[in-house]
């Protein structure tokens, strides 16, 4: 079993962030100012062992990437952030990865392909960058990945480079594939083996090398009856606080998930508390990240599902509460990571 962690690189400062939601803002920011929104919230996360890193400093990528191989990560899925017309985002970490030959962990991209909106302030209609899809641009993203591609930690299945294709709404999603597939193999007579969120896909995918991922929480909450009830009262604006969800009915659900989808890359959830950006808006789901880690493991283990490779998210996505690293809650610590490395180890 080969474990790939999502890694949110939005920790150092950009000027588009700045220009945005303020002078340095990273994803630190939400984490610090989350408060308690109810008795019994566990917030704010505060890091322990490796800090409030700023991914801009070399030695603060040196440290976290090497914290990562220490509990057993097989490679990063970085998220990757090309809008078209040559710009493109937080991009720092994969490229002082991919200069830096003497760091020893494997790695591949997520293109997170969708416009960025304020929908961490409510505000889903404002977009901040437009999406766009054109030959062109297809053309200079091969151009920006085949670098990637060429490097030997860049994690492949089958012989083929992985990439991770997160929403397929569209033709312009579909055309940019293809022209993406066509000039890889041109280049190295290798493809791309495709990796998409099974409900997040509804273009026709023949011809291409891929396979169906999960993506959670939303796919697996999204079903109980507690998400509903409790959904359908903050629509009446009955409800002040966030959706709370006990974890052993989101692994009830997330069994049902893995039964019913044998053949779809599993994807286990390291926690999952988004009030840091969404307050009351947000949903938790309640219980050590430990425990749940643990629970999905020993669920995929059991079943008849594939199990070659595995998808953890987060490593570190913390404004979500969707995380390995070491962390504190009002003194008390906390070391999920220490639990995939032992997972690892039986």
């Amino acid at each position: 079993m080969y474990i790939y962690s999502y890694f949110l690189p939005q920790f150092y400062p950009t000027p588009e962030n700045d220009n945005f939601w303020g002078k340095n803002f990273t994803d630190w920011v939400s984490t610090k100012n989350a408060k308690p929104l109810y008795p019994g919230h566990s917030q704010p996360y505060k890091p322990e062992l490796l800090g409030y890193y700023n991914l801009s400093d070399s030695k603060d990528i040196k440290k976290v990437i090497a914290y990562t191989k220490d509990i057993n990560i097989d490679g990063l899925v970085y998220w990757h952030y090309w809008f078209g017309n040559g710009f493109k985002t937080l991009e720092k970490v994969p490229e002082y990865h991919l200069r830096h030959k003497s760091i020893d962990q494997n790695y591949c991209l997520a293109w997170a392909n969708a416009d960025w909106t304020k929908a961490w302030q409510g505000d889903d209609s404002e977009v901040i960058f437009k999406q766009t899809y054109s030959e062109e641009s297809a053309i200079e993203h091969f151009e920006y990945l085949k670098h990637f591609f060429n490097d030997d930690r860049y994690i492949k299945i089958k012989g083929n480079f992985l990439l991770q294709v997160n929403h397929g709404d569209s033709l312009g999603v579909l055309k940019h594939m293809k022209i993406l597939d066509n000039l890889t193999y041109k280049k190295f007579k290798k493809r791309i083996h495709f990796v998409l969120p099974k409900d997040k896909f509804k273009i026709d995918l023949s011809g291409l090398i891929y396979d169906h991922s999960s993506f959670p929480p939303g796919e697996i909450y999204s079903p109980l009856i507690s998400y509903k009830f409790q959904k359908a009262l903050k629509i009446l604006g009955l409800l002040k606080r966030p959706v709370i969800l006990s974890q052993k009915n989101y692994l009830k659900s997330f069994k049902n998930y893995i039964y019913k989808n044998p053949n779809v890359i599993s994807c286990i959830l390291s926690g999952w508390d988004n009030t840091p950006r969404y307050k009351n808006r947000g949903t938790v789901i309640r219980g050590d990240i430990s425990k749940l880690i643990s629970s999905q493991i020993e669920i995929l283990k059991k079943s008849n599902s594939r199990q070659d490779i595995v998808f953890i998210k987060a490593f570190n996505e913390w404004a979500e509460g969707n995380i390995l690293e070491p962390y504190s809650i009002r003194g008390e610590t906390f070391d999920p990571g220490q639990r995939i490395k032992e997972l690892k180890n039986e």
